[in-house]
C-alpha cells in the first residue's frame, strides 16, 4: 500500500490518562471520535497563526488508550517535537513507533493521482505546503473539528469560518488539451492563481478570491473549472 504518507509513514504513540485531551489540544480534529473505532481520521497540526505545519492522521492503538499519529516519511521527529513542545505537566507517555505499527492495519485512503484529482483531494508538497491556511485547501471540511474546543491555532481558523473568506481557494479544473502545472493567468494578462497538479487533461489549484473564472490559461492552455 502508498498512501499520501508514503510506503513508510512515522507512527508517534501517545499513552496515558491524558493522552486524548492533550492531543485535543495540539491538533484539529477532534481525536475523541477515533477511541472505541476503526476510524482513522485527517487532522492538521497548526501554529498559533492557524497556519499549517504538518498534515497527520489519528487513528486508536491497538493498546487501550493508546493513540497513534501517522505522518509522512521522515517527519516523525519534527513532528513529535512539535506536539510534546506544550507537554508540560499532562500524565502522557510519547514514543516513536515508526517501523513497528504496520500501515495495512489501518483503513487509510489511497486513490492514484488522477483518482484524487478527480475527488479533489489535495497533497503535500503540491496542494499543501506549510505556512497555508488549511481553509484554502477545503481541509475544514475533512481534518477541522469546530466545536471540540480550544486547540493551538483555534482563533484564527475559527475567525476564518465566521467570515467564511480566504485569500484563495482550491479548485478542480479542465484542460483544453493537456494540462500543464504553473501560473494561472486571466483574459487581462493577470496572474490569478496556480496549477498544483495536473494528470491529462484534469488538474487541481488555486484560484485568488474575486477572481473570474473565464478566460483563464496556463502556459498558453485554456483552462475552466470543473464541478
Amino acid at each position: 500500500m502508498k498512501t499520501e504518507l508514503g510506503k513508510k509513514p512515522g507512527v508517534i504513540a501517545f499513552s496515558g490518562p491524558d493522552a486524548v485531551r492533550f492531543l485535543n489540544g495540539q491538533v484539529t480534529q477532534d481525536v475523541r471520535k477515533v477511541m472505541g473505532s476503526e476510524l482513522v481520521l485527517p487532522s492538521c497540526v497548526t501554529d498559533a497563526k492557524g497556519k499549517l505545519q504538518f498534515r497527520v492522521w489519528i487513528a486508536e492503538g491497538k493498546d487501550t488508550g493508546t493513540v497513534l499519529v501517522f505522518c509522512g516519511e521522515g517527519m516523525a521527529e519534527d513532528v513529535e517535537a512539535r506536539l510534546t513542545r506544550y507537554l508540560i505537566a499532562d500524565d502522557v507517555e510519547v514514543e516513536n513507533v515508526s517501523g513497528e505499527v504496520s500501515i495495512e492495519d489501518y483503513d487509510f485512503p489511497d486513490p492514484d493521482e488522477r483518482e484524487r484529482i478527480e475527488k479533489g483531494i489535495p497533497k503535500w508538497g503540491a496542494e499543501l505546503k506549510e505556512g497555508m491556511l488549511p481553509p484554502e485547501a477545503g481541509l475544514d471540511v475533512t481534518d477541522i473539528s469546530y466545536n471540540k474546543g480550544c486547540y493551538i491555532g483555534q482563533e484564527v481558523i475559527s475567525r476564518i469560518k465566521s467570515a467564511g473568506k480566504v485569500n484563495r481557494r482550491l479548485v478542480k479544473l479542465t484542460f483544453d488539451g493537456e494540462g500543464k502545472t504553473g501560473e494561472i493567468v486571466n483574459l487581462e494578462g493577470k496572474v490569478c492563481g496556480e496549477v498544483t497538479s495536473v494528470s491529462g487533461g484534469i488538474g487541481l489549484g488555486y484560484l485568488k478570491r474575486g477572481a473570474d473564472s473565464e478566460g483563464l490559461t496556463v502556459l498558453g492552455i485554456v483552462i475552466s473549472l470543473r464541478p
